[in-house]
């Protein structure tokens, strides 16, 4: 409970849990805080060895994302958090260490990650996710060189370092909406103004039954500084339309509120209906945004492999918008479209792992990535570029193919029964087992030949069909393994801040790093796992 439901250690000598102890079961001796805190000493170290041997067995490869925090204690914390795909094909994300560090600076950054890998014995790094602070960019440079000397790299690192995709996508999105609409203001004025009386949300919670809106939530007052509030704020605005419309005839005040002045400027607001209607384009042009945001900050599946699927639609429409010459998006599709073109425009800007990523999902192969640059690019600049991804990609079949074998594309065989011997069924899967392929096409050449899978297949599971195939394509599968592994976002590691937060809340602000390490990592832990929980 104290790991878990992040309580603090003197919870077992409050009174409400010793009389809930007292009947639950009277002779059960309740711990003291100090056994409390020794226990879970007790149970982190048991799970680390547990992890540790996971993550060193079988020559097992890993990810890593990191990110820093400044507790309500002002101690700076880094977080790391190893990703890897498994022996079956599951995709897992554990926290490694949620350890102070003394500064933000690039060689301390590393020496505190080499420090980590050493202590749980972890040499082979595939790949480093952090966003695109100078720091980080000295930080894997350094790590790069480390891994390099254990050996544990793939290509010599050179494709080690790949930049937060979700923070570079949030820039380009910040820049567009740097100088807001003032519709988008007038709908934070009314949003505002109804948030600032209990009443008044009351109110406008009856106006929302009369106008019959199915709507539960509550109203969202954005954060100017991060535009995903924006667009939530506008959405549930946009929700509660008529019931807004409805307020402003039944509160005489509502009006007046508006017409005053704030430090010498007239109030934005009440929207109008063109308001209203520039609002609804807002959010309909920023939905795209909001949702590759969501599918690149996604831990619980991968996400290499949708990179450049986002992107290619991310960039048509903007191309799209800027041709229309659509007079209330111009200006904000301008500012996107050139930061877009800063951080995106050039091929070669972008780690090409994440279009190899493409490749490995075999609804898209070659096909789909060669179709969409050829949308937005030269055809000498496609050409050139394909060619670089086959290269890479060739290449880490030739680095994992060392001490392989190349494996025929066979099925398991297995046994008939004696009545199926002479059957039509047994000579149908027979016939099944042999299959036939040009044994002069490696892997790579087979796998980019053989036909793809349809992309509209309801719930496909790119990681269960290389499960399936791993046999057929035995090195590829290995490649398939670490690549879609790689994390395009540094989330993970952001979401342990969130835990790091409610563990030193202003109760428990005296808790020392080490111990706030123990708790996240090992609440991590267990949940990741789900030993021993009751949901």
């Amino acid at each position: 409970m104290v790991v878990i439901d992040e309580l603090p250690f003197r919870f077992v000598g409050g009174l409400g849990f010793r009389s809930f102890c007292a009947v639950l079961q009277p002779r059960f001796v309740i711990p003291s805080r100090m056994t409390i805190a020794r226990d879970v000493v007790h149970l982190y170290n048991s799970e680390m060895e547990k992890l540790k041997k996971e993550l060193t067995m079988d020559g097992q490869r890993v990810c890593l994302t990191t990110d820093c925090w400044t507790s309500n204690q002002q101690i700076p914390y880094l977080c790391l958090t190893v990703h890897y795909i498994d022996s079956d094909w599951c995709l897992k994300k554990r926290i490694l260490n949620f350890v102070q560090i003394s500064n933000h600076k690039g060689e301390t950054i590393a020496k505190l990650i080499e420090d980590c890998l050493h202590k749980w014995g972890i040499e082979k790094v595939f790949t480093i996710t952090v966003d695109n602070a100078t720091a980080n960019d000295v930080a894997v440079s350094i790590l790069k060189r480390r891994v390099n000397g254990w050996e544990g790299s793939v290509l010599n690192g050179e494709y080690m370092h790949v930049r937060c995709c979700a923070h570079i996508l949030n820039l380009i999105v910040s820049d567009g909406l740097k100088e807001l609409h003032h519709s988008i203001s007038s709908i934070r004025a009314v949003v505002r103004y109804i948030r600032l009386s209990t009443a008044r949300v009351e109110k406008l919670s009856v106006c929302v039954a009369k106008e019959k809106i199915d709507f539960k939530g509550k109203l969202v007052l954005d954060v100017p500084t991060r535009w995903n509030s924006t667009y939530k704020m506008l959405e549930v605005a946009l929700k509660c339309q008529k019931a807004f419309e409805r307020y402003e005839e039944e509160d005489s005040k509502y009006s007046q509120y508006f017409l005053e002045e704030e430090g010498g400027k007239k109030k934005f607001g009440p929207p109008s209906k063109i308001d209203w209607a520039n609002a609804s384009r807002f959010v309909e042009f920023l939905r795209s945004f909001y949702q590759a945001i969501l599918k690149f900050s996604a831990t619980k599946s991968i996400t290499s492999n949708c990179f450049y699927l986002e992107l290619g639609e991310i960039l048509n429409l903007l191309k799209k918008l800027v041709l229309t010459n659509d007079s209330l998006l111009l200006d904000m599709v301008s500012n996107m479209k050139k930061k877009f073109d800063k951080y995106w425009g050039n091929l070669d800007n972008t780690n090409l792992l994440l279009y190899v990523a493409a490749v490995l999902d075999p609804r898209y192969k070659l096909g789909y990535i060669t179709y969409c640059l050829g949308c937005f690019y030269d055809a000498q600049i496609v050409a050139s570029f394909i060619l670089k991804v086959k290269t890479l990609l060739r290449s880490l079949y030739a680095f994992y193919s060392k001490g392989k074998t190349e494996i025929s594309p066979t099925i398991k065989s297995f046994t008939l029964s004696n009545t199926l011997q002479d059957s039509l069924l047994s000579e149908f899967m027979k016939q099944k087992e042999q299959i036939t392929f040009d044994e002069s096409l490696n892997e790579v050449d087979r796998y980019l030949a053989d036909e793809s899978v349809n992309p509209l297949t309801p719930s496909f599971d790119t990681l269960f069909w290389w499960k399936q195939n791993s046999i057929k394509y035995h090195v590829l599968s290995l490649i398939a393994r670490d690549v879609l592994a790689v994390p395009i976002s540094t989330v993970a590691s952001e979401s342990a801040f969130s835990t790091g937060g409610r563990i030193l809340d202003p109760y428990r602000s005296s808790l020392n790093p080490k111990t706030v390490n123990m708790l996240v990592c090992t609440q991590n832990w267990l949940k990741s796992t789900n030993e021993g929980l009751v949901e």
